[in-house]
């Protein structure tokens, strides 16, 4: 029987991914549910944050909030919240936060 390697261990709060995923938290986008066709708000928003990673999906749309996965981003949640904003529309004054995984 091969010896365990003492060096790995089980840890919580460690996913393997081919690549980095990153989960950005969104909120204050009241009435975002209503803006999915083209050329609506989230659609700006997700153009916006695909400029600096890839958008690999959203999570659940909970009164205004809901996750953003991302993949490779190159973003921090301050300059994503920046950008998010100035798409306007519903989320003018929503804010962005580092959800973690």
């Amino acid at each position: 029987m091969a010896t365990r390697n003492p060096a790995n261990v089980i840890s919580f709060g460690k996913v393997n991914f081919g690549a980095t995923v990153t989960v950005f938290a969104v909120a204050g986008a009241t009435g975002v549910d209503a803006q999915v066709a083209p050329g609506q708000d989230l659609e700006e928003v997700i153009e916006a944050a695909s400029q600096h990673g890839t958008v690999l999906g959203l999570g659940a749309h909970v009164g205004g909030a809901f996750n953003l996965y991302m993949e490779n981003a190159d973003w921090t949640a301050s300059s994503l919240q920046t950008a998010v904003r100035a798409t306007g529309g519903v989320f003018a004054t929503a804010t962005v936060t580092d959800a973690g995984l």
